[in-house]
């Protein structure tokens, strides 16, 4: 019997770093294969032959928790991941990653796919990591309770959102450690440092460049976020204030933070250093002024400009912006409607 390669099964929890590792893996293709290694993505996209199915959609890993037929789904990703193990075994590949964070908890769905492999003869590596409640509560609220409204109604605050939510992992720990015994891999997510790193340690992968994801915004940027699915009723995918915002180049920090202005302003001790520095220089200037018929310069403590920027200021700015943009909207409309006048006049 044709042996496989080792699955290597990463099941999360969310928000400990999962995206990073994906996305590591994800842009590392040639690296991992020039290692025996191969990366099958979320749900197998990355496998050709698996996007033929309805559960395998790129960027949609939750089409397969969706699926109504749940045994004739999952005995299509079976088969699909067993004939691509034994095709790539064939093909000197040691290793095949497959990491979705959601496994974890939808135990329900993935679990008879795992069982039915392991029975098949596969080895498999089952990798884990939990982290802090309280730390994992504030991230996942940032992700889930504000970026990606995941509910109905006003926008809920921490509280009112983690009382909704189930923030235990022992129990979803215990499930996967029963079925496969000596498979679980659990690791401590606020022990290790980069989990990217650690996880390619593992997998003892060399030379790959890791990749950061789902870095936190920065707290005005997150205020624009929630104000935008604040206005939404339903539930609001973050890619919706992306649409918006990618335009106005906010998504992403590029370069250092910029402080704010009354520390780039230059105080009456600043100035009185320029003074001290250029005195000499200033005596010979006023000299020549002198034998010009000009009066002299004169050195002393300047008048303290105001370094401060007020709300004010800032609104009326803003609001004016606003006006303009709303302004140019209204009058793109009439050169529409007049454009669709004419067409309907000429047809």
């Amino acid at each position: 019997m044709q042996t496989t390669p080792t699955l290597v099964l990463h099941i999360g929890a969310g928000k400990t770093g999962s995206t990073s590792i994906q996305f590591t893996l994800r842009q590392a293709a040639e690296k991992l294969a020039k290692q025996h290694t191969f990366y099958a993505g979320l749900m197998l996209e990355k496998l050709p032959v698996a996007t033929q199915y309805s559960w395998c959609v790129e960027g949609a890993p939750h089409r397969y928790f969706q699926e109504s037929d749940l045994k004739g789904s999952n005995e299509e990703v079976y088969q699909t991941i067993y004939d691509e193990l034994l095709r790539l075994g064939r093909e000197g590949v040691r290793q095949v990653i497959w990491s979705n964070e959601a496994f974890l908890t939808r135990h329900d769905r993935i679990l008879p796919v795992i069982e039915q492999l392991v029975a098949a003869g596969v080895p498999v590596r089952i990798i884990a990591y939990v982290r802090r409640h309280d730390k994992w509560a504030r991230s996942a609220y940032i992700q889930f309770g504000l970026k990606f409204k995941s509910y109905k109604g006003p926008l809920r605050n921490f509280s009112e959102w983690a009382a909704n939510q189930n923030m235990a992992f022992a129990s979803d720990l215990e499930i996967w450690r029963n079925a496969f015994p000596e498979k679980l891999e659990l690791f401590n997510f606020d022990a290790i440092g980069d989990v990217a790193c650690h996880f390619l340690e593992l997998c003892k992968l060399e030379g790959v460049d890791l990749v950061r994801a789902n870095d936190s915004p920065s707290n005005a940027l997150l205020a624009a976020w929630s104000v935008f699915n604040g206005r939404q009723d339903g539930v609001t995918r973050p890619d919706a204030f992306r649409r918006l915002a990618r335009p106005l180049k906010v998504l992403q920090n590029k370069g250092e933070p910029v402080p704010p202005l009354n520390e780039m302003l230059p105080d009456t001790a600043d100035l009185m250093f320029i003074q001290d520095a250029y005195r000499e220089d200033y005596d010979e200037v006023n000299a020549l002024l002198k034998e010009s018929g000009q009066p002299p310069m004169e050195f002393g403590p300047l008048d303290e400009k105001s370094r401060d920027v007020s709300s004010w200021e800032l609104d009326r700015m803003l609001f004016q912006m606003v006006f303009s943009l709303q302004r140019q909207v209204l009058e793109l409309q009439v050169k529409l409607e007049e454009q669709t006048k004419d067409s309907d006049v000429s047809s």
